[in-house]
């Protein structure tokens, strides 16, 4: 007998791009940047006006850092899809960007271009969890109940630290390949942010 139900679990390629100019990391390394970014990248192409509103910055404030952001090549104008030209219509260039470690040590504009990209990160996460909490009164019960926010201190060397992203990766692809076989809503579904930080751990 043949299977001819399509590969659920078909994995989605890692389409991160690579950044390692230290003039770009320090374009994006902004919280409303970030933010701004990741609504482009979730809800696709928008309007200065529907970021504005999603994200409660005003509609200068949001040209200016889509200014910064299209200077670095992370986000562009695109026509209007209804003729207005009155508006301004913009999308994000990648689905997804990782920063390129420096390979030298040496290379001080880069570390610092690096390490400003990562505390950015951080913030916008914090910021991302504590509009969640904003809102659990409001939330249905069995959503709440079931998201997790938890963490773990296993002891790893390298080798064994890269493998266990390698496979967390490939479970994360496969979920992004369940979501990605569905229309937007149906079947009681909603967006979900994951965020996975794995890291030499300080006590």
């Amino acid at each position: 007998m043949t299977d001819e139900t399509p590969q659920r679990h078909a994995l989605l390629e890692d389409t991160a791009v690579k950044v390692a100019d230290s003039a770009a990391l320090r374009a994006v390394a902004n919280p409303v940047r970030m933010r701004i970014l990741g609504t482009l990248r979730v809800d696709g192409v928008q309007t200065v006006g529907s970021i504005s509103g999603r994200i409660g910055e005003a509609p200068g404030v949001v040209s200016y850092h889509l200014g910064q952001l299209a200077r670095a090549g992370f986000v562009e104008k695109v026509e209007s899809p209804d003729g207005d030209r009155r508006k301004s219509w913009w999308r994000a260039c990648q689905d997804a960007i990782r920063p390129d470690v420096p390979a030298s040590r040496s290379d001080r504009a880069g570390a610092d271009a690096m390490d400003l990209f990562r505390r950015s990160a951080a913030v916008s996460y914090e910021m991302a969890y504590e509009r969640y909490l904003d809102r659990v009164p409001d939330l249905p019960r069995e959503w709440v109940d079931n998201c997790t926010s938890d963490d773990h201190v296993l002891n790893l060397n390298v080798s064994e630290m890269k493998e266990m992203i390698g496979e967390l990766n490939e479970v994360i692809r496969r979920w992004e390949q369940v979501g990605a076989g569905r229309a937007d809503g149906g079947n009681d579904a909603e967006r979900v942010a994951l965020v996975l930080q794995v890291f030499r751990w300080m006590p």
